[in-house]
């Protein structure tokens, strides 16, 4: 949606510059550094036009620092559920699917931690072990920092702001999550959660199994660590096509993040030490040219620093229906070599109708939600009828009318699974490396020939296979 821009009207970059000497560089030139990540290689800056960065020796790739908005889950019905037993709902966790339930007599990811980069988390839902002392929200603009740092501590109190809609409920909504009006605001935990989505994220990965409130995660032992990306923000010339077809532009509402964000997010969980960092988003697809752009670059570049630091980098394949096989196409930032691209199925361990897929593209596939066609999905009529086929998980009972739980649907629903997963696995063996971990869960998936299947890669990830083959690893 857009470039992001600094105060003054100048434009920002994301700039790849491997070596030493390239800060002293780039302001020496007049080009003001506003932020670094992966060890001082990608840097974002301001500048009066992208030809005046890329003239400065060093300089690899200058990208235009990009602005998203999420368009939200495949599919969504509020559970209105506060009830305190939900697991027998939960068949993305039983035998059928990925096991979870019956590894949990063997691991439970105790002592092991996920990031979950997205709108943050409920630091206060029973059913999340939430660190958000850990935790942050990176924003590159600075607007919510006193100081203008673009990280802010997640446990810090900031005013942030929210969408009027969900305020006092006033505003029109054009498009899911963009409003009409200006933001209010409410004093909250930097990393706490904005919207919804962050925090059933969480719950899919580690949502307590204490049997007495709720769901039950992957690995409901294992710390959820909230790193915020998304914030709602006002934005101006938004393009609204009226009911007649014609346009206008507007002052709206909307979540906001950019690749700086979501790159610096990255980098800190591998600065942290977590095992997994799930990334439950992503780009359009793009044309196969553009694997040589800056932007893949930088993601590529951020990625591998942090799978070579251990942590295992966990990416939804995107809810288009596309074909990411044929005529190169790709989406960022799961298909980066290095991170684990995740399609969504359904309760019949087939391929969810909304998700991506693709040999090239998809490393395994996970319970997503819904069935092989919308109609099926929305059915009353099979073995899991609507809503039931969707992922039920947390959400902020403040945002959503006193609701705890919810149905969601989207390949957001099965990268944390698998970010679940890598929890459970570094338990029972914390020597792993990132890459082993990832071997092992492609190993022990199912319902796959080896790695070629274009819908779910090596297969559906089964954590029973999975924690018994790294415990034999690690002597166990």
């Amino acid at each position: 949606m857009g470039v992001a821009s600094a105060a003054d009207g100048r434009e920002e970059y994301v700039v790849t510059a491997p070596g030493n000497g390239i800060r002293k560089r780039l302001e020496r030139e007049g080009i003001e550094v506003r932020g670094e990540t992966a060890g001082g290689d990608v840097f974002l800056v301001a500048a009066e036009s992208r030809s005046a960065v890329a003239d400065v020796g060093g300089v690899r790739t200058v990208e235009p620092n990009e602005g998203y908005r999420p368009v939200g889950p495949a599919v969504r019905e509020s559970a209105a559920s506060t009830d305190d037993e939900l697991a027998d709902l939960q068949w993305d966790k039983t035998e059928e699917t990925t096991g979870a339930f019956a590894a949990h007599e063997e691991a439970t990811g105790e002592g092991s931690t996920v990031a979950i980069i997205d709108t943050g988390i409920d630091t206060s839902h029973p059913d999340l072990r939430t660190r958000a002392g850990r935790g942050g929200l990176f924003r590159a603009d600075g607007e919510t920092s006193p100081s203008g740092d673009p990280f802010v501590p997640g446990d810090t109190t900031i005013e942030a702001k929210l969408p009027q809609g969900l305020a006092d409920g006033s505003a029109e909504e054009l498009d899911p999550y963009v409003y009409r009006g200006a933001p209010t605001t409410r004093e909250q935990a930097a990393a706490d959660d904005v919207q919804s989505h962050g925090s059933h994220c969480a719950g899919i990965a580690t949502g307590k199994n204490d049997g007495t409130t709720g769901i039950a995660g992957m690995a409901p032992d294992a710390d959820v660590v909230p790193l915020r990306v998304f914030y709602w923000t006002k934005v101006t010339g938004y393009v609204h096509e009226r009911d007649d077809g014609t346009e206008e532009e507007l002052t709206v509402t909307t979540l906001f993040t950019t690749d700086f964000d979501i790159l610096s997010a990255i980098d800190y969980a591998a600065e942290l030490g977590a095992d997994a960092a799930n990334m439950s988003l992503g780009g359009d697809v793009i044309r196969g040219s553009a694997h040589k752009s800056g932007e893949h670059v930088a993601y590529q570049t951020v990625v591998q620093r942090a799978v070579q630091q251990g942590t295992v980098v966990t990416a939804s394949a995107g809810n288009a229906e596309s074909n990411l096989q044929q005529g190169g196409y790709y989406t960022l930032p799961n298909s980066v070599p290095g991170a684990v691209s995740v399609s969504a199925t359904g309760p019949t361990n087939e391929l969810a109708f909304y998700s991506n897929y693709g040999t090239s593209d998809v490393d395994v596939g996970a319970p997503g939600g819904g069935y092989e066609t919308l109609e099926k999905s929305l059915s009353e009529d099979t073995e899991y009828p609507y809503p039931t086929n969707l992922v039920l998980s947390t959400v902020p009972a403040e945002l959503n009318e006193g609701t705890e739980y919810d149905w969601y649907a989207g390949t957001s629903m099965a990268a944390p699974q698998v970010a679940g997963l890598v929890a459970l696995v570094r338990e029972v063996n914390p020597d792993l490396n990132a890459k082993q971990v990832q071997q092992i869960i492609e190993r022990t998936a199912r319902f796959s020939n080896g790695s070629s299947s274009p819908d779910i890669g090596a297969g559906i990830i089964y954590a029973p296979d999975a924690v018994a083959e790294a415990a034999r690893k690690g002597g166990k």
